[in-house]
């Protein structure tokens, strides 16, 4: 948490930015995988217990706010602050002059003592650099693996390093325009991370799979089902029935033995998916990211007669015309939303094994959490809580990721964020039918994807054309 008590969504968010001079170090600690927030931080602060009593001992001044924020005021001026965002706990070492103090020498012997995942951040010049603990000494790159899940909502992106750590995650909305917003997820990507790392392979999931394959050159492609269950046993490896509730559908899955076994998808439906709140959030005039907190507040939640999107959105207009209030009303909605997702999944409430995850975009919203272990709680005569994984809404971008960690032997074939930034895609007809003797009344079409006058890839291509050699783009532009 911040200094304010709120959770920052952004890597290193408590401290503003990462290390902008020589004489400043962070140190990076990322949760255990433990099924509640709260346990996350728990650990993580009790983790760096030996270095706040060192600190205590050399500070001249000390504030601790519980387990959100602590700032230490050294004898020659230095500075040390902890703060923690959704995922890690970030130490903040800055010299009063530009050769590091004594007692950052302490802290960084106390870190490496860790027995868990730990990162040393510096810059150097304009770069800022990120050293992983192994086997207590700092390495001189981060090596990892690039996840892509290309949806019809958004392109989402997540760097997992070698010890299965989410480094850095990218959340950008497709827009209709698929390569593009690749490209810009990259981008925003890319300004996140280290300059130090290594990417060593790709995979990618989502419906945009043919084509984000083609731009990264990936390595490994699963359904969107696998991927984001390969995500969720990963962040919380107990997890036995997994609900995802996403922009456009939602699914659940049931885990047997460790895998995905049987699973289930509603892409029909609106009403169980986070479209239908955005829309009810437009005509209440609430921001999505204020309906959580807005709804818990409910003092008589209204019952809609239906659940379908349509008569919903019929009876929010009377209601407001009769002068109920929008916490009544917000409460409604996420109620209306939990029972449709139970009943166009045919889920059986009685029989669900527990533990339970909760993971995409909705998750994000804890009024829904709420109506949704409320429906499961009523059903089975006994509390019920459901689990939100870190990085809850890129699931399945971690979960190729850590596919392309399990099958990429030493090196894959990504092209690197550079070489992806500088290509460029060209939407055309095939021209070539004659030349290979193509009876179809109707031309094929296809994407070329080019690097300058290099073709890097043509997409939806037949086997008689790609088996051909392709023009340039120059010889193509002349024809």
């Amino acid at each position: 948490m911040t200094p304010n008590g709120t959770l920052s969504e952004h890597t290193g968010a408590g401290f503003a930015s990462l290390p902008r001079t020589p004489g400043q170090i962070f140190y990076r600690i990322p949760y255990l995988f433990l099924q509640k927030a709260k346990d996350r931080v728990q650990e993580a602060w009790e983790s760096v217990a030996p270095v706040i009593d060192t600190l205590k001992k050399d500070a001249r001044h000390h504030a601790i706010e519980g387990e959100e924020a602590a700032s230490f005021t050294c004898e020659d001026g230095s500075r040390v602050e902890i703060s923690t965002t959704v995922s890690d706990l970030w130490i903040k070492a800055e010299a009063a002059d530009p050769a590091p103090a004594s007692p950052f020498q302490k802290i960084d012997e106390l870190i490496k003592g860790l027995k868990k995942p730990a990162y040393k951040y510096i810059c150097e010049k304009t770069r800022v650099l990120a050293f992983p603990l192994v086997s207590g000494t700092w390495n001189d790159t981060v090596k990892g693996f690039i996840g892509l899940d290309a949806g019809s909502i958004s392109i989402n992106i997540a760097f997992v390093d070698e010890a299965g750590v989410v480094f850095e995650t990218d959340y950008t909305l497709t827009e209709g325009d698929v390569i593009n917003n690749i490209k810009k997820a990259f981008s925003r990507l890319s300004a996140k991370l280290p300059a130090n790392i290594d990417i060593l392979g790709s995979g990618v999931t989502g419906s945009g799979h043919e084509i984000s394959s083609a731009l990264l050159g990936a390595d490994v492609y699963e359904t969107e089902l696998d991927a984001h269950a390969e995500a969720t046993l990963h962040l919380l490896p107990d997890t036995q029935v997994i609900f995802d509730i996403g922009g456009q559908d939602s699914k659940v899955m049931y885990i047997e033995d460790g895998e995905l076994d049987e699973a289930g998808m509603n892409k029909k439906c609106g009403a169980g998916t986070g479209s239908f709140l955005d829309a009810q959030a437009d005509r209440l005039g609430i921001p999505i990211e204020k309906f959580g907190e807005t709804g818990l507040k409910a003092k008589k939640p209204y019952s809609f007669s239906s659940m379908c999107t349509v008569f919903v959105g019929r009876d929010l207009i009377a209601e407001q015309a009769k002068g109920n209030t929008k916490e009544n009303i917000i409460a409604g909605l996420h109620r209306s939303l939990a029972m449709n997702f139970y009943a166009t999944l045919g889920i059986n409430k009685k029989h669900l094994k527990t533990p339970i995850a909760f993971q995409g975009g909705v998750a994000s919203n804890i009024g829904v959490k709420k109506s949704l272990e409320d429906l499961l709680s009523e059903a089975r005569g006994e509390k019920v809580e459901l689990y939100v994984p870190m990085h809850h809404k890129v699931m399945g971008a971690i979960g190729m990721a850590l596919f392309a960690r399990d099958e990429v032997e030493e090196r894959g074939s990504f092209r690197g964020i550079e070489t992806i930034q500088g290509i460029t895609s060209e939407f055309t007809e095939c021209t070539r039918a004659q030349e290979l003797g193509c009876n179809k009344t109707m031309l094929c079409d296809l994407v070329h994807l080019s690097r300058g006058e290099e073709v890097v890839q043509t997409l939806y291509a037949c086997d008689a054309y790609a088996a051909t050699p392709m023009a340039s783009s120059a010889e193509r532009s002349a024809q």
